[in-house]
């Protein structure tokens, strides 16, 4: 399926070329089941590991139409069913987003390893003859492939898992008082647990310079790890959190700023 670069694994002798059929596959194979893990481990399928070697093996065995399909529109077709088929076998079809959501970063990681191999192909490579043989013998952009592809979709699963991790605490946050309204981003703090020790009301920490309307306060006692003291706050009229209203809340006015987020939601508001 994955097919990188050339996908021809030859050795110049003369004129004549000897194209390595065994190691075509067998690369295939160790590529398509890195990309098959890699859709396992960032969507979390937990599927069962046979089931990928058997996905790898049918897009492995695949490449061999690279010689008996000339035309590149059915040879297209027929990689774009070969990927449906490797993904049906190593995730089963439960629905369709959850099939569509397999393929779809089938190809993304297809794309981020096999764009980042040519670039680290052409940066290192002097002599660019096929992917892996040469008349010199086994060439670098061998070693490229078997060595740095699993360290690069590694380093790519980790991004996007920490990149989910830190997003999916952001919310679009409405704050409405005194016929203004405050749009902003908030940030999910786990940290934040602020409750109106009188009415148990979640406080919802906001940078007091986006409140640009005088507003009736009061002050409320609050007591943090090895700090206490008095927070002004305010009632608002209504909180929308991702479109969702918020009931009894309160709106604590800071200094807060995190990462250029002036909104500091709490756990229980939500």
């Amino acid at each position: 399926m994955t097919q990188y670069s050339v996908s021809f694994f030859y050795n110049k002798i003369g004129d004549a070329m000897i194209i390595y059929i065994d190691l075509i596959i067998i690369i295939n194979f160790f590529v398509d089941a890195l990309l098959l893990i890699s859709v396992d481990l960032l969507l979390k399928r937990k599927t069962n590991f046979k089931k990928i070697i058997y996905a790898s093996l049918i897009g492995s065995f695949s490449t061999l139409s690279l010689f008996i399909i000339k035309s590149s529109l059915i040879l297209l077709i027929f990689k774009l069913v070969i990927s449906i088929i490797m993904v049906l076998t190593a995730f089963k079809y439960e629905s369709f987003k959850y099939f569509k959501d397999n393929l779809f970063w089938l190809y993304v990681v297809s794309i981020i390893l096999g764009g980042s191999i040519y670039l680290l192909n052409n940066q290192i490579t002097l002599i660019n003859n096929g992917l892996v043989f040469d008349k010199n013998g086994l060439k670098i952009n061998f070693i490229l492939l078997l060595v740095i592809a699993p360290i690069i979709l590694y380093k790519y699963i980790k991004f996007q898992k920490g990149f989910k991790d830190t997003y999916s605490n952001y919310y679009d946050v409405d704050i409405y008082y005194m016929g203004e309204k405050i749009s902003e981003t908030g940030f999910l703090d786990t940290g934040n647990k602020l409750i109106d020790p009188y009415f148990g009301r979640p406080i919802i920490l906001v940078n007091k310079n986006l409140v640009i309307k005088e507003v009736k306060t009061f002050f409320i006692p609050y007591q943090v790890i090895n700090n206490k003291g008095l927070l002004e706050v305010f009632k608002p009229e209504k909180v929308i959190i991702n479109k969702k209203k918020i009931k009894k809340v309160l709106i604590g006015l800071s200094d807060v700023s995190l990462n250029g987020v002036k909104i500091l939601l709490n756990t229980e508001a939500l």
